[in-house]
């Protein structure tokens, strides 16, 4: 512990330590809740506090407590006994429910969220922040939220997560004051519902020319959400609704090799659809450039067979092939 280092929660902690026990209620009812908070909190973080650093700390404070030779020790139950025994009933019930949490308190404020939430509120902020927001929860929640995060922020968040340092107790301070005020000013529900797959899933059920007529009426309101509406409603797999003539037309105006790309994760009915549709020789092909291509990221491949789509949705556009897909009992999805 250096003097120059020292937060101004952990001097004032220092000052309630060094006081005599009938003044410091009379001191702690000068500060207000939030820095009796702080300042406790830091107490309770503390260990011995060497007799030099108290001395620098009361003469900064310009109250001489005299010459002390034995170090103070802070601690927890230190802290809760100063609440107890030096704030009314009232006030003590307050803060002492909010110490009661502060050796976690990021996981405390957090810990009502889904992992999914958090990542979405927190994948803005400066990788740094979010490793030490990590390193305040459970694993298994701090994996989750990892693993929700932008594919492209993730490492740099684990390399971050596993160089940590020592952190100054008045940085930490901060950030718990800023993670409780970032999902304050954000608190919303977290359940998910509606949204563009939702609407595609329904509209899907819906007659083709209804269906149709209503997304030109979303497309005037928000092309945006129309053009996302109507990729979520036509996947790679519900090409197997195409019929037999139009899906050897569909076979034709697309690669051999984005086909060995969809097929990675294809469904059989779907393998079996499109071998059925080939000959021999380009099934053959096929399964060869499937073997060779190795492992692929899951978005890599979905990439292809959204672009594999795209030319199934251009060619019904032109009047070539036909998707039958309105009116069924199922829910596609």
């Amino acid at each position: 512990m250096e003097f120059e280092t020292l937060s101004g929660p952990e001097k004032v902690g220092i000052v309630i330590l060094s006081l005599p026990k009938d003044r410091v209620k009379d001191y702690l009812a000068q500060l207000s809740d939030d820095e009796v908070e702080k300042s406790l909190s830091a107490v309770s973080r503390m260990e011995k506090i060497p007799p030099r650093i108290q001395k620098l700390v009361m003469s900064e404070f310009q109250e001489c407590l005299g010459q002390q030779d034995t170090s103070l020790a802070g601690g927890r139950e230190t802290a809760l006994a100063i609440v107890e025994n030096g704030l009314d009933d009232e006030r003590a019930t307050g803060i002492l429910e909010k110490l009661s949490r502060d050796q976690q308190r990021i996981d405390w404020t957090l810990r009502s969220y889904h992992p999914i939430f958090i990542a979405e509120r927190i994948q803005k902020e400066h990788p740094q922040t979010i490793a030490l927001v990590l390193s305040q929860i459970p694993a298994e929640r701090g994996a989750q939220v990892i693993n929700a995060l932008p594919e492209e922020a993730q490492p740099e968040v684990v390399l971050r997560l596993a160089s940590l340092q020592p952190v100054a107790t008045d940085v930490m301070t901060d950030l718990e004051i800023g993670v409780a005020e970032i999902f304050r000013r954000r608190k919303v529900s977290t359940t998910r519902a509606g949204g563009t797959k939702a609407a595609a899933n329904m509209l899907n059920r819906v007659p083709k020319e209804e269906g149709s007529t209503i997304l030109d009426g979303v497309d005037m309101r928000d092309a945006a959400v129309a053009v996302d509406i109507r990729k979520r409603m036509l996947t790679f797999e519900d090409l197997i609704n195409i019929d037999k003539r139009g899906f050897q037309t569909f076979l034709r105006e697309v690669s051999t090799e984005d086909l060995a790309v969809a097929m990675k994760t294809a469904s059989e009915e779907m393998q079996e659809k499109i071998f059925s549709n080939l000959s021999s020789r380009a099934v053959e092909q096929i399964k060869e450039e499937v073997d060779l291509l190795g492992p692929m990221k899951l978005a890599d491949v979905e990439k292809v067979q959204e672009e594999i789509v795209d030319v199934a949705r251009r060619l019904e556009s032109e009047g070539r092939l036909s998707i039958e897909m309105g009116g069924s009992d199922d829910v596609l999805v």
